[in-house]
């Protein structure tokens, strides 16, 4: 008797083998998982600023980077330069595709201070996303770019902490990365993203987002439901509140200078 042997099943199984020795391997013992603590920060009326805490469960030997990114949104920039031997505005600039907040800290500096070709983080990865709309002529992106990221970190909206991530090892083949984001004074209310990636060998391996939530509370959050629903009734309050302002400086500046 002759036997045939099918070639197809030997076929399938060659493929999932090259497909799966293509993929790049999880080295842990499950997905990377990413916390929050806290999860929803509240804005409140001595609201200066707040620490927020992110934990990384990451494959031992990988590296990491961790971002807190605001929502995409359009500034205008007023742009500077020299007529007649004085400095003055000259025209306004578009910046278009810059989130409002961006903060990034790492496991090692260089994945942030010299990240590799084709990075998706950190300011060279918001370069490919920003755009200009207004004069710029060729050669000056890279200067404004430049000068853009340090306005932004002058207001504290921008931050990049090489090497800021703590590393400490775990159970099986996974490591835990901490790290300490400071939100500043200027946040706004909204869904932030925070982004896990994780780095080996060089390439992205895994990534795990989760959200950060910022709201209004107690005196803000009425003065901004006035503001959007009843304008009339904010607009009579904003006098109010600063007549009564006034009479209290007016108060407290006589008492302290009358003899």
């Amino acid at each position: 008797m002759k036997v045939v042997v099918c070639a197809r099943p030997r076929l399938i199984l060659l493929l999932m083998l090259s497909l799966l020795l293509a993929a790049p391997a999880w080295a842990g013992d499950g997905p990377p998982e990413i916390q929050v603590w806290p999860d929803v920060v509240e804005i409140g009326a001595f609201f200066n600023g707040h620490e927020v805490k992110v934990i990384g469960k990451i494959p031992q030997g990988a590296q990491a980077v961790i971002e807190i990114t605001g929502q995409v949104a359009t500034e205008h920039l007023m742009r500077k330069g020299r007529r007649g031997g004085l400095w003055m505005n000259v025209g306004e600039l578009e910046v278009q595709g810059a989130p409002s907040i961006y903060l990034a800290a790492s496991t090692t500096p260089p994945l942030l201070k010299d990240p590799p070709a084709g990075a998706v983080w950190g300011y060279p990865a918001l370069k490919q996303q920003i755009r200009f709309a207004g004069r710029v002529e060729q050669g000056e992106r890279e200067y404004f770019l430049d000068q853009f990221f340090q306005l932004k970190e002058s207001d504290e909206v921008y931050a990049i902490l090489p090497g800021d991530l703590k590393v400490k090892g775990g159970s099986g083949d996974s490591q835990t990365v901490t790290g300490a984001f400071p939100l500043p004074t200027a946040v706004k209310p909204g869904t932030y993203r925070v982004c896990l990636t994780v780095v080996q060998g060089g390439q992205v391996i895994a990534k795990q987002n989760s959200d950060l939530k910022v709201v209004m509370v107690g005196f803000p959050a009425m003065l901004a439901s006035l503001a959007y629903g009843h304008g009339a009734t904010y607009g009579i309050l904003a006098v109010i509140i600063a007549i009564v302002t006034g009479f209290a400086m007016g108060y407290l500046f006589k008492g302290g200078g009358g003899h």
